[in-house]
Formats: C-alpha cells, sequence, structure tokens
C-alpha cells in the first residue's frame, strides 16, 4: 500500500514539474514567434520600393530641392516605419 502510495505521489510530481516545463518552453515559443513575425514584417517594409526610392533621393540628394522633397515625404506612417526597419537591420547585423 505504500509503495503505491509513493509511486503515485512519484508520478505526479513528475507530470506536474514536466508539464511546467513545457509551460516555459511554449512562453520562449511565443516570443520566438513574436520575434520572427516582426523580422518578417521589417523585411517586407524595406522591400518597398517606393519607400528605397524615397530614402536613397533623401540621402543622395541631402538638403537640394530632391532630396527635401523625398524628407517630406517620409514623414509619414510608412516611412517612419521604413525608417524603423532599417535601424533595426543596421542593428541586428552591426551586432
Amino acid at each position: 500500500m505504500m509503495k503505491k502510495l509513493f509511486v503515485l505521489a512519484s508520478a505526479v510530481a513528475l507530470s506536474t514539474s514536466v508539464f511546467a516545463g513545457n509551460m516555459s518552453d511554449n512562453k520562449d515559443m511565443k516570443a520566438m514567434h513574436s520575434q520572427m513575425k516582426e523580422k518578417q514584417s521589417a523585411e517586407n517594409i524595406l522591400q518597398n520600393e517606393d519607400m528605397q526610392r524615397l530614402h536613397r533621393d533623401m540621402t543622395l540628394y541631402a538638403i537640394s530641392e530632391l532630396g527635401m522633397e523625398a524628407r517630406v515625404k517620409m514623414m509619414t506612417k510608412e516611412g517612419r516605419a521604413y525608417h524603423k526597419a532599417l535601424e533595426q537591420r543596421e542593428k541586428n547585423t552591426a551586432g
């Protein structure tokens, strides 16, 4: 009787620890999935040809009229997202 009780208690303790281990892995998987999704989203933003052209004009022509027009066009939500993705890519490449 005592042996069966000990086996049952051990099984419960073992299954609880395994379940708790799976829970922490699940959180890690969610975080990793979120990072992958953000990276994919950033890559999609960086593929935008209009944003690439505007960024090139902005950096190449600096304070000329063409460069300033590009800066104004980049002052949108989409332009900010492009710059954020570009900075993130540079940060990931550098580090």
